[in-house]
């Protein structure tokens, strides 16, 4: 079973003007009738001043003897008395016809005629089907200016693009009756064999309506907004969505149809015996949709949407030349992956379960992800350090090598603590002394001056520098007191050593409290003191300034000699 789209509405034909038809009379007699129960497609000619039978015969039918069946059809008493105003019907195959050339109008990505690339301009003759690849489109303008656009991964067929009547090249007229030497109908059919077509059809005079044929269905318009759809599932459906005028859609052996209005689709396959005839959704809210996108991989979500929507991101704002096409499922993160930095155009439609496609809503966007910026490597996201001189290093991005650094209070950047631009280096050093929270963020600029965005901002904490501790000999002079500041829940690390480097380590332990007491060592000279604070969180401070102690001699035992040297 086949399916076709035809637009709804009375035939309308065009109007013939003769001032002579002696010989019609015969031709009733002539003539052989149409086959009982046949759908004959006609067209009207009204008959004008200056109308004449060889005039009719020359410039409009395909042969000298075709007035004979023309005048049997209209049942003419006298052939040879015809009045202005006089309508005459005449079967289109009857009419002289001349094939036209339908024109590639956009081409974006791979797009194939006959399995050769095809470009912007290039012809598409009657029999030849046209292919778009992932990502790709292309946009057909047919000879009655009618424009068909295949998103990607799609197939179709340009069946018939033919004008009657006038020379090839003379303008359709429009809705109503025709006549005089340049009046002209045109006949066109498409076949979509994969994927869908959208069509804009063109409101002129037609022979018959524009068709479009699936496997399953016929669709035939005489000038409206629609889409047409081939699903890939066995029983081959055929969808057919109207956005304006009114559409016939009707099963391919047209035994059952239904007329489609505006805001109306339905689906026809292998396993309905007629069109489902529904609503269409309306269009979804794009609000929520940044103007502007800072990464290669666009991505947004569709707050509140229950359906499924289609994505098409196009490089115009007709959504002639398209890039993308997707359906994502409700509630799911839309991602858009492959775009240029650059201007687009977002165009989006709601899917209801039964596959059919709502209206449309569009919304523009800029994509300026590039140069990406560079990756950071120092101080590491969420990472502590004692404040001082805090480093900051990346790996330069090798399309860009200079970079912008920012550093801040707030995770907004509105306190800026550092701004600084077009640093050749892979780091900077940055003196920080105020404890806090810290947020910083880097771009890559080009030799040009061209600024990428911020990547994602990273924050750090700087902790409090240590205390200068104090302290040395207790009173009595036979230990040592060493104190600072601290907090009960942290753990302190000391040392206590001959030099300064900490080198000639005397003592060495973790103790719970920041007070240190220990024997004095035997040996007097200089010695040196210092702590770090190892915190629940596992962050570990730096070592605190050293604390000098000097350890006079002990003179006590040197008294003891005192008695022997007055005996000597």
């Amino acid at each position: 079973m086949t399916a076709a789209v035809v637009l709804a509405g009375s035939r309308r034909v065009s109007s013939l003007s003769l001032s002579s038809l002696a010989m019609l009379l015969v031709a009733t007699l002539a003539v052989a009738s149409v086959p009982a129960g046949a759908e004959e497609t006609t067209v009207e000619w009204t008959v004008t001043d200056g109308d004449t039978l060889t005039s009719l015969s020359s410039n409009l039918l395909v042969s000298p003897q075709a007035w004979r069946e023309v005048a049997r059809l209209n049942r003419l008493p006298d052939p040879a008395y015809v009045v202005p105003g006089q309508v005459l019907r005449i079967p289109l195959r009857l009419v002289k016809s001349t094939a036209i050339e339908a024109r590639v109008l956009s081409v974006v990505g791979d797009v194939r005629a006959g399995g050769n690339p095809v470009t912007e301009g290039s012809p598409l003759p009657e029999g030849q089907a046209l292919q778009t690849g992932a990502g790709s489109s292309a946009v057909v303008q047919l000879g009655d200016g009618s424009r068909v656009q295949l998103p990607p991964s799609s197939l179709a067929e340009v069946v018939a693009n033919r004008q009657y009547g006038a020379a090839p090249g003379a303008v359709p007229v429009g809705a109503g009756s025709a006549s005089g030497p340049t009046a002209s109908w045109f006949a066109g059919a498409l076949r979509v064999l994969r994927g869908s077509i959208e069509v804009f059809a063109t409101k002129v005079l037609r022979a018959k309506p524009l068709e479009v044929t699936t496997p399953t269905a016929v669709v035939g318009v005489r000038g409206t907004h629609y889409r047409v759809t081939v699903g890939e599932a066995a029983a081959q459906p055929t969808r057919s969505e109207v956005l304006e005028g009114l559409v016939r859609f009707e099963r391919a052996d047209r035994v059952f149809g239904a007329d489609l209005a505006a805001g109306y689709g339905a689906t026809i396959d292998t396993a309905v015996p007629a069109p489902i005839v529904k609503r269409l959704p309306g269009a979804p809210n794009l609000s929520a949709v940044p103007a502007r996108f800072e990464r290669p991989l666009v991505r947004f979500e569709l707050p509140g949407e229950t359906l499924a929507v289609r994505v098409q991101v196009a490089q115009d704002s007709a959504f002639l030349k398209l890039v993308s096409d997707q359906r994502v499922p409700a509630g799911t993160d839309v991602r858009i992956a492959g775009l240029e930095d650059g201007n687009w155009f977002l165009r989006a439609r709601r899917v209801k379960a039964s596959e059919l496609e709502g209206f449309d809503a569009t919304r523009p966007f800029v994509l300026k992800a590039r140069p990406e910026p560079p990756a950071t490597l120092t101080p590491r996201a969420s990472g502590k350090q004692t404040a001082g001189t805090v480093q900051f290093a990346w790996a330069q991005n090798t399309e860009a090598r200079d970079a912008r650094l920012q550093v801040a209070e707030d995770a907004a950047f509105t306190r800026l603590v550092l701004d600084k631009d077009r640093i050749a280096e892979a780091s900077q050093a940055l003196p920080m002394v105020t404890p806090g929270t810290y947020y910083w963020r880097m771009a890559s600029v080009r030799a040009n001056g061209d600024h990428g965005p911020f990547g994602d901002p990273l924050s750090f904490e700087l902790r409090p520098q240590p205390e200068p501790p104090k302290g040395g000999l207790d009173p009595d002079g036979k230990g040592i007191v060493v104190r600072w500041s601290g907090r009960p829940q942290d753990r302190q690390r000391v040392q206590f050593a001959r030099d300064i480097g900490f080198t000639q380590l005397v003592a060495e332990e973790e103790i719970a409290q920041p007070e240190w007491s220990f024997t004095r060592p035997a040996e007097h000279g200089g010695y040196f003191f210092r702590y770090r604070t190892v915190e629940p969180d596992g962050f570990v401070s730096d070592w605190s300034s050293p604390l000098t102690i000097e350890i006079p001699l002990d003179w006590n035992p040197l008294l003891l000699l005192v008695p022997l040297i007055l005996v000597l």
